[in-house]
């Protein structure tokens, strides 16, 4: 179990270095600026829990988030989850933490459910995210179980 969930908080940072490489190019390049995700972990941790402004709060936030939260619930989830590889089950995984996040933190942010606020561009952007998110996931777990 130790040995487990282990692997899954390192595929956890893992996938979480990948898609924040990702959304670093994204806003380097002028791509959606009015769009951070990091900024609105940034408004979620001061409207929840009375943190300071602070984009360091929304990466702590990010990385927390991706490498235990995630990282422990797949290492928790994974034999039960759907599909015939730690990929597919990694995808199956990115997908219910997109729902997850469409139906709490863009509301906490306040941008309403699935991030509407931000219009269509947010839930499409952040479901991509997460597609990647889920199959770096699974594929690295599985890639550092076999080690």
């Amino acid at each position: 179990m130790v040995a487990r969930l282990g692997c899954a908080v390192m595929a956890g940072l893992v996938a979480t270095l990948v898609i924040s490489m990702f959304m670093i190019l994204r806003l380097s390049a002028g791509l959606m600026p009015w769009y951070n995700p990091i900024e609105i972990m940034n408004l979620t941790a001061q409207r929840a829990l009375g943190t300071p402004s602070s984009m360091y709060v929304g990466w702590l936030i990010h990385f927390a988030v991706g490498t235990l939260i995630w990282g422990v619930l797949f290492g928790l989830m994974v034999s039960d989850l759907p599909g015939s590889t730690d990929t597919r089950r990694g995808l199956v995984f990115g997908l219910g933490t997109w729902l997850v996040v469409m139906l709490t933190v863009f509301p906490m942010a306040g941008s309403g459910f699935f991030g509407m606020g931000f219009g269509l561009v947010a839930p499409i952007s952040t479901l991509l995210g997460h597609i990647v998110f889920g199959l770096v996931l699974g594929a690295t777990y599985g890639w550092l179980r076999r080690l």
